[in-house]
């Protein structure tokens, strides 16, 4: 990498005190939603999070080798074959299971809302991109650039319809499908 030349300081913000703006606002924005769930929400989520670490893996197997060899070396107060521990087990498989559940449902909320929020934003973009085509088509016009070498930001120039952008992946879709049944 080359040292890059020394700058006066510019009025206008860098690319990363951008990106540390929006994604500071983002995690803010997360962080209130958070805050505002109902307190088992936070818990079964901590519980679920919890669940899934190797550190509950060696809790699970460290309590399993203490029953089982309380059992068999000093007091069998649940013996052979644990049919205690098998339900205690059961039970903690059931349990468990509705909570990662529960925690997948959750995610699930905010994955779809980080999804809406990126296709606003995708829609955005592209709206802005459209406007300064059609800037830079008028720009072209005056200054006597022939038409021809303006066709592909004329095109590109046009207001996309998400709704048929939609359909065309849809009619894709079910081209690439009835392609591949076919070629089976």
């Amino acid at each position: 990498m080359y040292p890059q030349p020394d700058r006066p300081a510019s009025r206008h913000p860098n690319v990363e005190s951008i990106t540390h703006a929006n994604i500071e606002s983002i995690l803010c924005i997360e962080e209130q939603r958070r805050q505002r769930k109902p307190a088992y929400y936070r818990v079964v989520e901590r519980t679920a999070r919890f669940c899934g670490t190797i550190g509950f893996l060696w809790l699970n197997v460290l309590l399993f080798a203490l029953w089982i060899g309380f059992n068999v070396l000093v007091t069998p107060f649940d013996p052979y074959p644990f049919t205690f521990l098998i339900t205690v087990v059961s039970l903690e498989a059931i349990v468990l299971s509705i909570l990662i559940l529960i925690s997948q449902n959750l995610s699930a909320v905010e994955n779809e809302r980080r999804h809406h929020l990126d296709l606003q934003i995708n829609l955005l973009n592209e709206r802005e991109t459209t406007a300064l085509l059609r800037l830079v088509t008028l720009m072209a016009d005056r200054m006597g650039i022939p038409l021809e070498d303006q066709a592909e930001v004329d095109t590109l120039a046009c207001d996309t319809d998400p709704a048929a952008v939609l359909q065309q992946i849809v009619r894709a879709e079910h081209a690439h499908t009835a392609t591949r049944r076919k070629g089976s």
